[in-house]
């Protein structure tokens, strides 16, 4: 059993705090690139890619009590070398990026940016690569404008075709940890550690940013716009995501089970009484 969160730079406040030592655990805690759905087991707690609820939702329910929530811009970017008006049929480079990203991308190219994706290349090995005239940028590096180019920032692009702010990361956790009681004390581990990094915005830019050549004033609007637990509008904007952008990609069109929608029995822990 353990809390998995990943390593994505909008993840970071809840992430840092507890790397850092600044908020303790009495569960184990392991940071993975990218967290998929497979990496977590029944009896674990992650703070996953929005995305990847898709593929969870049959062993794991979302707990509300804490997310990431985007209110202005965000860390996921595409660019084109015109403007995107100008831009018909391509493929879609998509390398290093989160399942969220990918997500996001799908549900808004068509509806918001009138592009058709020829196909999805997410290797550099792919003979597509080189031919792709929309690329999907996520972290640190979508902080930076393009030396050339144009660079659109998908979050914003989202609240502007929903207007519903994009669900970045939530948090599940695994029926048998669930069963167990296990999810109420990992729930309040990450809610607490959210409430720091809350608190220590700076150091939590800090430790994101290290030696790296980093937009600073961006990294900070970025941070200070961050939400962290689920409104209901939230959860329609999650579910939304799920049916804009799940067509033709690996993620199947399923809603997750929130928490607290359990029936009341699911939701109270098997104790030593009741296995007796």
């Amino acid at each position: 059993m353990a809390i998995l969160i990943d390593d994505g730079v909008l993840a970071a406040p809840i992430r840092v705090p507890l790397t850092e030592g600044w908020v303790a655990s009495s569960i184990p805690v392991e940071v993975r690139h990218h967290l998929q759905a497979t990496d977590v087991g029944p009896g674990d707690i992650a703070l996953i890619s929005t995305a990847e609820v898709t593929r969870a939702a049959e062993t794991h329910v979302v707990a509300p009590d804490v997310a990431v929530v985007v209110e202005g811009i965000g860390d996921i970017v595409m660019r084109t070398p015109v403007r995107p008006d100008g831009v018909e049929e391509t493929p879609i480079r998509l390398i290093d990026i989160s399942s969220t990203g990918e997500m996001l991308i799908r549900a808004l190219l068509r509806p918001f940016f009138g592009i058709t994706a020829s196909t999805f290349v997410t290797s550099d090995e792919d003979a597509e690569a080189t031919k792709a005239e929309v690329a999907i940028v996520e972290g640190l590096d979508a902080l930076h404008e393009p030396e050339a180019g144009f660079q659109s920032d998908l979050a914003q692009a989202w609240y502007i075709l929903t207007g519903t702010n994009l669900v970045s990361h939530v948090v599940i956790i695994g029926l048998e940890a669930q069963a167990r009681g296990i999810g109420d004390e990992a729930v309040a581990i990450l809610a607490q550690a959210a409430e720091v990094g809350a608190e220590r915005k700076r150091d939590v830019r800090s430790a994101i940013a290290g030696d790296a050549d980093v937009d600073r004033e961006k990294l900070a609007e970025l941070t200070n716009n961050l939400r962290f637990s689920l409104t209901p509008t939230d959860r329609g904007s999650l579910t939304n995501l799920i049916a804009r952008g799940t067509w033709g990609s690996r993620f199947p069109r399923r809603n997750p089970v929130f928490r607290d929608t359990l029936p009341d029995d699911l939701q109270t822990p098997i104790t030593t009484e009741d296995n007796a």
